[in-house]
C-alpha cells in the first residue's frame, strides 16, 4: 500500500517573500549537498528491485496512431545545432508530424537494444540478453527515464485536436482526450494568444526515479528534464526551428488538464512548438476558464505494490509546483551569477597567477544530430589512458559543453534571456591525460577559448577519493569535468522554481557534452556519486565559497578490446561505431512494441 509520508500544500508567496516561498527548496539543496557525510533518509533506504515500477506510463484503452519511421533528419551537423540558436527562421517553416515524430524517437524513444559488460555493479545481469538495457538518445541519472510526454495538439497540425501521449515503445500517439485545449495551456502560460496552438507538455513520474534513488531523486529527474529539453533544441536548430521551453507557469492548472496528482507527477517545461503554415491564434470565443474541461483518460495502476514518499523531496517539489510569483528578469540572474562568468583575461580574482593556457581551434562535430543521439552512451568503466584526448577534442568537447549551458532563450520578457544575461554554471576541468597540455586544475574561459590555471589539488589521488561510487577509474580518464553554479544565490534570484532551472542547465550541459564526444568518438559519462562538501572545500580558494559543484562529467578515449552488442530497433539507423570496440549489429527488429 501507498505510504502516508505526505506533506502539506507547499507555502505560498505569504509575507516572507522569496526566501520564504524557497525555504523547502533550501532545505532540500542542503541535504543534497551534505549527502556524503549525512544521508538524506531518516531511515536506512534500498531500493527494492523486485517491486520497481514500469519504465513507461501505459494508457492501454486510449486509441492512437503509429508514428512514422522514415523522417527527414535534420540537415545541419551536430556542431552547428548544439547552441541551440537556428538560423532565421524563414515564412512557413516549422514542426511537421514527421518533424516532431523524428524529434520524439531520437530524444526519448527506444532506439536499441544493448548488452555489453560495464564496472558498474548496478548493471549486473545485463551480459544476458533478457536484461540488456534499451538506448535513448537523452541522457536520464542512473539509466532511468522518468520523463513523460504529452503533445497538446490544436486545430491546424493534422491530427484530431486533443490531449496525446507518446509511447515510448511503440513511438506511437495515444490520445487521452478529444477537443481544442491549447487555449487552457495558453491561459496557464500567461501568453495567450502568442505561443500558438501546439504544445509539448513534459511531466515527471517521482516514483520512477525515487525507487532506486529515495530522497536523492528530484534532484536527479530535474536535471534529466534539461537533457530531454536541450536535445529537443539541438534537433530544432538543426531543422531552422527555434524552441523556447518555459519553466514559470501555472502549474496546478496544467496538472489538472492531464488528470496528474501533483505530488506523484507532475508537469515540469512546456515548449510551445512552432508549427509550419500555422496562423496567429484566436482569442474570440468563450475563454478557457469557462469551457468545460475534457475528460483524461487514465493509464493502468502503478505496477510497484509499495509506493515510498519521500517528505524532503515532496516539500521542494510542491514549493515550487505551488509558486505563483514571477519569473526572475535578466538583470536577477546576473547578479546571481556574478562570481560565475567567465573571468575576464585580465582580471583573475581567486585564482592562480599562471598565464592562460589557449585552447586550439575545436575538432569539427560533423555527425548528423540523428547519428550523434544513437550513438550517445555511457562508458561506465571503460576509460583508458592507453591513448591521450588530443587537445582540439577536449577543446571541442569544452566548446559543446559551455554552449549547452544556455537552454531559455528569451521570449517577449517572459524568460530568462540567454543572450542577455550570463549562464548559471561554468566548468571546473582537471586535465589528465590530454596531448600537449598542462596536468591540473582549471577553469574553461568560453570567451576567450582558453583554460586558466587555478591553485588545487592534484587530480590523482583527489578524485578517486571524492568519488563515492566504484563504477569509473577516474584517474584513466582525459579529463574530469565539474559544472560549478552558485545555487543558493539562484534560489535567492528566481524563488522555488530556481533548483529547477539551475538544474535544468546542468543536465542540458552534460547532455551537450555527450553528444560532442558520440561526434568524436570519444567515451563520456556523467556521475552525481560523489562528495561534494569535499569539492566545494578544495576549490572554494579558486572559485569563491558559495559557489558549489553540481555535477561530474568525465571524458577520454575507451579500452579497445570491451565488445558490445547493439541491436538498432529503427530503419536505416546509423550503425555502431568500431573505432572503439568490436561489436555485432543484427538486423533492425520488426516488432516496435518492445515485447521480447
Amino acid at each position: 500500500m501507498p505510504d502516508s509520508r505526505r506533506p502539506g500544500p507547499g507555502p505560498g508567496p505569504g509575507p516572507g517573500g522569496a526566501d520564504h516561498r524557497a525555504l523547502p527548496v533550501i532545505r532540500y539543496l542542503d541535504a543534497v549537498l551534505r549527502r556524503a557525510s549525512v544521508p538524506m533518509e531518516a531511515e536506512p533506504f534500498e531500493p527494492d528491485w523486485g517491486d520497481q515500477p514500469r519504465s513507461h506510463k501505459i494508457y492501454r484503452q486510449a486509441p492512437g496512431f503509429p508514428l512514422p519511421d522514415q523522417v527527414p533528419h535534420p540537415a545541419a551537423p551536430l556542431g552547428e545545432a548544439l547552441p541551440g540558436r537556428p538560423r532565421p527562421q524563414e515564412p512557413g517553416e516549422g514542426f511537421t508530424v514527421p518533424l516532431l515524430a523524428g524529434m520524439l524517437r531520437h530524444s526519448y524513444g527506444w532506439l536499441s537494444r544493448r548488452l555489453r559488460i560495464t564496472a558498474d555493479p548496478g548493471q549486473g545481469g545485463r551480459e544476458a540478453y533478457a536484461h540488456s538495457a534499451w538506448a535513448r538518445g537523452s541522457a536520464a541519472g542512473g539509466g532511468l527515464y522518468p520523463c513523460e510526454i504529452y503533445w497538446v495538439c490544436g486545430p491546424g497540425a493534422g491530427p484530431l485536436p486533443g490531449v496525446y501521449h507518446y509511447d515510448q515503445p511503440a513511438h506511437a500517439l495515444r490520445r487521452l482526450a478529444a477537443g481544442d485545449v491549447s487555449p487552457r495551456v495558453r491561459e496557464a502560460l500567461g501568453s495567450a494568444p502568442t505561443a500558438g496552438r501546439q504544445f509539448l507538455l513534459v511531466t515527471v513520474r517521482f516514483w520512477q526515479n525515487a525507487f532506486k534513488y529515495g530522497e536523492f531523486s528530484y534532484h536527479c529527474v530535474t536535471m534529466d528534464l534539461g537533457c530531454l529539453l536541450r536535445t529537443w533544441q539541438t534537433w530544432a536548430a538543426a531543422c531552422g526551428i527555434g524552441l523556447r521551453p518555459r519553466l514559470w507557469y501555472d502549474e496546478p492548472a496544467l496538472d489538472r488538464l492531464l488528470g496528474l496528482d501533483p505530488a506523484t507527477e507532475s508537469v515540469l517545461a512546456a515548449v510551445p512548438l512552432p508549427w509550419r503554415g500555422a496562423t496567429a491564434a484566436k482569442s474570440d470565443g468563450p475563454g478557457p476558464s469557462q469551457a468545460p474541461a475534457p475528460r483524461v483518460a487514465a493509464p493502468l495502476p502503478e505496477r510497484s505494490r509499495t509506493v515510498l514518499r519521500f517528505p524532503a523531496a515532496e516539500a521542494a517539489h510542491l514549493a515550487a509546483a505551488h509558486d505563483t510569483g514571477p519569473p526572475p528578469g535578466p538583470r536577477a540572474l546576473a547578479e546571481a551569477a556574478a562570481a560565475v562568468p567567465d573571468p575576464p583575461a585580465d582580471v583573475q580574482p581567486h585564482t592562480s597567477a599562471y598565464a592562460p593556457v589557449p585552447l586550439p581551434a575545436p575538432a569539427p562535430l560533423g555527425a548528423g544530430v540523428a547519428e550523434a543521439l544513437t550513438a550517445r552512451r555511457s562508458s561506465f568503466g571503460r576509460f583508458s589512458a592507453h591513448r591521450p584526448m588530443a587537445p582540439d577534442e577536449l577543446a571541442a568537447l569544452l566548446r559543446a559543453a559551455a554552449a549547452g549551458r544556455h537552454l531559455f532563450p528569451d521570449e517577449d520578457g517572459g524568460e530568462p534571456s540567454s543572450h542577455s544575461a550570463p549562464a548559471l554554471t561554468r566548468l571546473a576541468v582537471f586535465v589528465q591525460h590530454v596531448a600537449g597540455t598542462p596536468a591540473g586544475l582549471h577553469l574553461y574561459d568560453s570567451a576567450a577559448h582558453a583554460l586558466i590555471p587555478l591553485s588545487g589539488p592534484a587530480p590523482h589521488p583527489f578524485l578517486q577519493r571524492i568519488y563515492t561510487l566504484n563504477n569509473y577509474n577516474l584517474e584513466q580518464a582525459a579529463a574530469v569535468l565539474f559544472v560549478l553554479a552558485r545555487p543558493h544565490a539562484v534560489l535567492a534570484a528566481a524563488g522555488p522554481r530556481g533548483h529547477r532551472l539551475l538544474n535544468a542547465e546542468v543536465g542540458a550541459v552534460a547532455q551537450a557534452a555527450y553528444l560532442a564526444a558520440a561526434a568524436l568518438g570519444t567515451g563520456c559519462g556523467a556521475a552525481l556519486g560523489f562528495d561534494y562538501e569535499a569539492v566545494h572545500t578544495a576549490l572554494a580558494p579558486a572559485v569563491g565559497p558559495d559557489t558549489w559543484p553540481l555535477l561530474l562529467l568525465m571524458a577520454g578515449h575507451e579500452r579497445p578490446d570491451r565488445p558490445r552488442f547493439d541491436a538498432p530497433l529503427v530503419p536505416h539507423h546509423p550503425g555502431p561505431r568500431h573505432d572503439l570496440c568490436p561489436s555485432y549489429s543484427p538486423s533492425p527488429r520488426t516488432d516496435r512494441t518492445g515485447r521480447r
